[in-house]
C-alpha cells in the first residue's frame, strides 16, 4: 500500500509549466522577502476501510482455552496467523484544520514555503466487522456474537514544502496555485471488541476435539478487546488553489482550497491486545508465543477550505 511521493514531483513539473505562462502575464506587485501566515479552516475526510491482521492461532490452539492444544494438528507449526484477517468500513468524517507557514516571495511569480498544519477528523463511529478470512467469517453472528471496531478520531501533524505561482490581478485580489510534498505524523484513536456467545453449545470451535466439552466451557463468553492509539508517519503531496486579498501594504488574507493525499496507513502493535479471549495477549501459560496485531488502510486524503492571515516583512 506504500506509494512514496513520486507523483508529487509530477505536480512540480506541471507547476513549472505554469510558471512559464505566468512570466508573460501582467506584472504582479513586487513583495520580495519573507512572510508569515497563520490560519484555520474545516476539512472533509473520506471513509476509511480498515484492514486488520494478527499472528494469533485458532482458539483451539490457545493453552488457556485448550490445555491439550499440543494434541491438535497445526497448533505448534510455525505458520502462525496465516488465516487471521478482517475488514471494517467507516463512513466519512469532518473536522478542524489549522496551520502556519514561513515563506519567501521572489518578487515575481514564485513563492517557496515551509508549512505546518494539524487536522483532527472526528469519525466517532463504531462499525461491525464486515468480513474476515478463514473460519472466523462463518462464526460471525453465531459463536462470535459481537465483532466491531471503533475509530474516535484521526489526527495528523504535517510538515510540507510548498511551491506557489502568483498570477497577479486587478485591485486587491490576486489568484495563485501551488503544490507541495511533505510528511504527516498520523494517529488513529482505535478500539475493538470481539465477544463470544455465553452458551457453550454455540461454540463450534470445539467440535471434534477429544476434550470438546472443556473447550466449549472455557471459550464461551470470552472477550477480545483493545483501546489504543495507532500511529504511523505518512508521506504525501497536496494541490492548493487560492485568492489573496490585500488589506494593506504588508497584511493580506488568503482564501484557500486544497486536496492533500497521504500514503496508506500501517501500524504494528507489538504489545498485543488488551485482552485476548479474556486472558493476556499470549497463547501459552508460561508467557511464550505473545500475540500481536497490525492495522492498515489504503491511501487517505483530506479536502480543506481555509482562511489565513499573511504578513509580508
Amino acid at each position: 500500500m506504500r506509494r512514496g511521493p513520486g507523483r508529487a514531483w509530477a505536480w512540480f513539473a506541471v507547476l513549472g509549466v505554469a510558471c512559464t505562462f505566468a512570466a508573460g502575464g501582467v506584472a504582479a506587485e513586487e513583495r520580495k522577502g519573507f512572510y508569515l501566515s497563520s490560519g484555520m479552516g474545516i476539512h472533509a475526510a473520506p471513509g476509511v476501510f480498515l484492514v486488520g491482521h494478527s499472528d494469533d492461532r485458532a482458539s483451539r490452539c490457545d493453552e488457556f482455552i485448550n490445555p491439550r492444544y499440543a494434541e491438535v494438528e497445526g497448533c505448534t507449526t510455525p505458520d502462525r496467523g496465516s488465516g487471521a484477517g478482517w475488514r471494517t468500513s467507516f463512513d466519512s468524517a469532518r473536522g478542524l484544520f489549522a496551520g502556519a507557514a514561513l515563506g519567501y516571495d521572489f518578487a515575481g511569480r514564485l513563492r517557496l514555503e515551509a508549512e505546518y498544519f494539524h487536522r483532527d477528523s472526528k469519525y466517532d463511529q463504531s462499525a461491525p466487522v464486515a468480513s474476515a478470512t478463514g473460519a472466523t467469517f462463518a462464526k460471525l453472528g453465531g459463536e462470535i456474537q459481537v465483532a466491531e471496531e471503533r475509530i474516535n478520531s484521526v489526527t495528523s501533524g504535517s510538515v510540507f514544502a510548498n511551491l506557489y505561482v502568483d498570477f497577479g490581478g486587478d485591485g486587491r485580489w490576486s489568484p495563485y496555485v501551488g503544490v507541495g510534498v511533505g510528511l504527516g505524523a498520523t494517529e488513529i484513536d482505535y478500539g475493538t471488541l470481539w465477544a463470544r456467545n455465553t452458551d457453550p453449545d454455540s461454540i463450534t470451535t470445539a467440535a471434534g476435539l477429544p476434550n470438546e466439552e472443556e473447550v466449549r466451557r472455557n471459550l464461551a463468553g470470552t472477550v477480545t478487546s483493545e483501546t489504543t492509539t495507532l500511529d504511523d508517519e505518512l508521506t504525501g503531496y497536496q494541490v492548493i488553489a487560492g485568492l489573496n486579498y490585500a488589506l494593506g501594504d504588508h497584511v493580506s488574507l488568503d482564501f484557500e482550497a486544497r486536496w492533500t493525499d497521504f500514503d496508506g496507513f500501517y501500524s504494528l502493535d507489538g504489545d498485543g491486545w488488551r485482552r485476548l479471549r479474556s486472558h493476556p495477549s499470549q497463547l501459552r501459560l508460561d508467557g511464550s508465543e505473545p500475540v500481536s496485531y497490525w492495522m492498515e488502510t489504503d491511501d487517505t486524503d483530506i479536502r480543506v477550505v481555509s482562511v489565513s492571515l499573511r504578513y509580508d516583512f
